[in-house]
């Protein structure tokens, strides 16, 4: 399956797993999806396992990923890993680490429809998020676009309709306008990664700054 496919998969035994999440399990080495060769990701049924099992450690014990990779080491070698000890969850907590903000477009670009089917939105919460500015008045959506349509769905399902979200965007739109000035221009000799890099570690803080303030104000 594609990374969208595991995601949808995964998501009735796990509602906040994301594209997002199941990238960054790879990034710290959890799980190593196929490659075909253009580059898109594909999962077996032993990649979902995985997953799972990773998953299930963090909502259920509460484990850090350290120990579960320890766990899923010692299953690849056959062997029976040690009963899983809760941790509390504030030590889960200070596990944290900087969200991944990297772009999900792989280029694909989506039509209004494949976006309703695929995010949970219907077509006139997609009108609205267009004209609310939360998603871009455009013919086709990127991968970008189809997971934010998906957290808008999660909104409303969570009582906060579309309609009502566009204090998501104004929030969202001052901490991006707050990153571009801190950003600046790009410094003397540092190259186009580097400054993309740079911006990256920037938006990923900014956005473990904004988890943080509203989970202590909540």
């Amino acid at each position: 399956m594609g990374i969208g496919e595991t995601v949808s998969s995964l998501r009735p035994e796990f509602p906040d797993v994301s594209v997002s999440k199941i990238r960054f399990l790879e990034s710290e080495g959890l799980v190593a999806p196929l490659r075909t060769p253009s580059g898109y990701r594909k999962y077996t049924p032993a990649h979902v396992d995985r997953i799972r099992y990773v998953l299930t450690m963090q909502r259920d014990h509460y484990l850090p990923l350290k120990v579960i990779a320890d766990h899923l080491d010692a299953l690849d070698r056959g062997l029976t890993p040690p009963e899983p000890v809760d941790a509390t969850p504030q030590s889960s907590l200070s596990q944290t680490v900087a969200p991944d903000v990297g772009s999900l477009d792989t280029g694909a670009r989506l039509t209004p429809t494949e976006v309703c089917r695929e995010s949970g939105l219907s077509r006139d919460d997609l009108d609205q998020a267009i004209a609310l500015g939360l998603l871009p008045d455009a013919g086709e959506f990127t991968l970008d676009h189809v997971e934010a349509a998906r957290a808008l769905a999660a909104l409303r399902d969570c009582g906060v309709p579309v309609r009502n979200a566009r204090p998501v965007y104004l929030a969202v739109r001052r901490e991006v306008d707050l990153c571009v000035a801190v950003l600046g221009q790009r410094r003397s000799g540092e190259s186009p990664q580097e400054y993309a890099d740079r911006a990256g570690e920037l938006a990923a803080t900014m956005v473990r700054a904004h988890v943080a303030v509203m989970r202590s104000l909540l």
